[in-house]
């Protein structure tokens, strides 16, 4: 039987080693976590002096690039694990350009851009474009900003692509691979593609593993609008040409050639053009759809009945159908009618001294005997159209006002009973007139019409686009 004496020095054996297990079990935690942050440590160090290795680098490709020296020499800060090479595949940019005055679209560039890139494990850093840019598990971000400069209405462009080996060592020769060539302007290759830009716009298109990070700069360093495609990786800056805002045709058309008279009058309205410059206002409504739906305090709910009656100025909102007439009774503002679906009112009274302006995303339909502002001034109502929708009048309907449609086909079908039946202005894409006598009536009221088209946009007036090729090869 154990006495207490041997109680005791079980116990003391017990704590000896569980004291024991305890260092031991410490040690292996503080090495396994201190291995961890000294690999962490070490690799955070090691993608700096990457980072600052290949921001140099980004300084002397700019140096022989552009005309500066014929050829430099890099020293590049190697690690085990480590590497740095060249991929002269990958990534594209393109330049396109739309002048829209004279119905042309033309490519400028198409370039693959190439890289000089640093890879260590997951951890990737990239000199491309003559920018420099890193790519981690939370995405893209840039680190030197690429060779594109827009200042006041100028973007100069010129475009760095790289060649050379696929494998560089402790260091690297940057040297001129070809001629600089002008890709805009060009009087030579097309007398329309000119400075200054005269009408349309300028897509600036990236395909490259940090797309998103190359869309984020377009939209710190222009105005135009970002769009991406995240299923081909491409991010693409859209940037507007000069445009004076003015309304001096009953009829116009953004198409060439665009109106089609398939009535006893095959002539167009005497106060009447093809092939105008007016941009689209597809981004503006979107934004504007967006904001009424994510920010309850931008603007108020459309209000319900029939007919749906507005008696303050403001900015309302819906996201229905709206076949409603509508009446703005003395609102003391401006009414802006912002609508997300078709807008197919059966009509529209204005007693208002203020503008009210409709933004609509869809289709706008005239049925026969719908009058829209029939009696009041034509300055007084404007319906501003998203190109993804039409406008159709059928029968004898009447619009009073200036209809914006850059973007879509106007079809004007029937008439006769109600002339005329569209006092002010229209404009379209394309219109299309079938029946008798679809008469229409210039009003001189819409000319100045501000629709804010631009916005506080700045336009592109002059474009300089150069391709500028590089060879990197080892020391």
């Amino acid at each position: 039987m154990p006495t207490s004496h041997d109680r005791r020095g079980v116990s003391s054996v017990l704590g000896v080693v569980l004291l024991f297990a305890i260092v031991v079990g410490g040690t292996a935690v503080v090495l396994t976590v201190g291995a961890t942050a000294l690999d962490d440590t070490r690799g955070q160090l090691d993608t700096g002096r990457a980072e600052k290795t290949l921001t140099q680098f980004d300084s002397r490709s700019a140096m022989v690039a552009l005309g500066g020296t014929s050829r430099q020499g890099v020293d590049l800060s190697t690690v085990p694990g480590a590497a740095y090479g060249v991929d002269d595949s990958v990534g594209w940019m393109n330049v396109t350009i739309y002048n829209r005055t004279a119905d042309e679209r033309k490519t400028l560039t198409n370039v693959t851009l190439g890289a000089v890139r640093y890879e260590n494990g997951d951890r990737t850093i990239a000199y491309q474009g003559g920018g420099v840019w890193k790519g981690t598990e939370a995405g893209a971000t840039m680190l030197s900003p690429p060779e594109f400069h827009f200042r006041g209405a100028t973007l100069t462009l010129p475009i760095i692509t790289v060649s050379g080996t696929p494998t560089l060592g402790s260091g690297a020769t940057v040297s001129k691979a070809g001629p600089t060539r002008v890709r805009y302007p060009n009087a030579t290759a097309d007398p329309h593609f000119t400075n200054p830009l005269e009408s349309g716009h300028v897509n600036v298109t990236v395909h490259s593993e940090y797309y998103e990070a190359w869309g984020r700069f377009f939209a710190q360093r222009t105005e135009g609008n970002v769009s991406y495609d995240h299923a081909r990786g491409t991010a693409r800056a859209k940037l507007v040409v000069p445009f004076d805002e003015g309304y001096d045709q009953v009829l116009a058309t953004t198409q060439p050639g665009g109106i089609r008279m398939n009535g006893e009058d095959d002539d167009p309205p005497d106060r009447s053009a093809t092939g105008v410059n007016y941009p689209l206002v597809d981004d503006r409504i979107e934004d504007r759809i967006d904001e009424c739906e994510s920010d309850a305090d931008a603007c108020e709910d459309l209000p319900s009945g029939d007919p749906i009656t507005i008696t303050s100025g403001d900015t309302y909102f819906t996201d229905s159908y709206l076949s409603e007439s509508i009446e703005i009774d003395n609102p003391g503002d401006d009414v802006t009618i912002v609508v997300d679906e078709n807008f197919s009112p059966s009509e529209i009274t204005i007693d208002s001294d203020h503008n009210t302006t409709v933004l609509v995303g869809k289709s706008f339909t005239m049925g026969s005997n719908d009058f829209h502002n029939n009696g009041g001034q034509a300055s007084d109502l404007s319906v501003v159209m998203h190109s993804n929708g039409a406008v159709n009048g059928n029968g004898n309907f009447r619009f009073v006002g200036l209809l914006y449609a850059p973007g879509s086909d106007c079809n004007m079908n029937g008439g006769g009973a109600v002339e005329p039946n569209i006092v002010g202005g229209a404009v379209c894409e394309s219109v299309t007139v079938n029946g008798n006598p679809n008469d229409f009536d210039y009003d001189p009221s819409v000319a100045n019409t501000d629709l804010e088209l631009t916005g506080d946009v700045t336009p592109v007036t002059y474009l300089h686009v150069t391709e500028n090729p590089v060879n990197v090869t080892g020391k």
